[in-house]
């Protein structure tokens, strides 16, 4: 198959934008184009990842909630640190998605994707090593601080990478991931 821009073939020179690259439906050697632009490996890639961000995001509530007896056996915690803790990586997610979601725009989605993304397993092994209450808290919000820069940048990774035909559906699909967890 010959690719060319969904108009025809690109005249020599012609200025692109990225979402025709992103759009460009691949047509057969004697002209007839297929109906729809297909996924690369390397946007399921994209999606992929990005699903997983909102998928961990449900998976860290739901599991600080299901291991809170055990946490508070642990520490000898009272009903007001069981609150603390439960609300300690959503109030990390909010502060992440305030605070780091913009910073894509200034170094780069990939670049920003790819640090939340160390960010997290870092306050992730941090978390299971924690010894004492207040550094428990303490990952636990840096944790949602990495989830939190997920929100926006993931979304928009998804919405610059996904052709237009299947953009809707996936991401929908990455939403649904984060539902699916809690």
């Amino acid at each position: 198959m010959n690719k060319t821009v969904s108009g025809g073939l690109a005249g020599v020179g012609a200025a692109r934008t990225a979402q025709s690259f992103i759009d460009e439906e691949p047509v057969w050697r004697d002209g007839t184009r297929v109906s729809m632009t297909p996924m690369t490996g390397m946007q399921w890639l994209i999606w992929t990842l990005a699903a997983f961000g909102k998928f961990f995001e449900g998976l860290v509530v739901f599991l600080t909630g299901v291991a809170l007896p055990l946490i508070s056996q642990e520490f000898g915690l009272g009903k007001t640190e069981h609150g603390v803790i439960g609300a300690a990586s959503l109030f990390g997610i909010l502060v992440g998605a305030l605070g780091l979601g913009g910073l894509s725009d200034v170094f780069g989605r990939k670049r920003m994707f790819v640090f939340e993304m160390f960010l997290f397993l870092a306050f992730l092994c941090l978390l299971v090593l924690s010894p004492n209450y207040p550094l428990l808290v303490l990952f636990l919000f840096g944790l949602g601080v990495a989830l939190g820069c997920d929100y926006p940048t993931a979304h928009v990774m998804i919405s610059e990478s996904i052709p237009s035909s299947a953009r809707g559906r996936l991401v929908l699909g990455d939403s649904a991931s984060r539902r699916s967890a809690h």
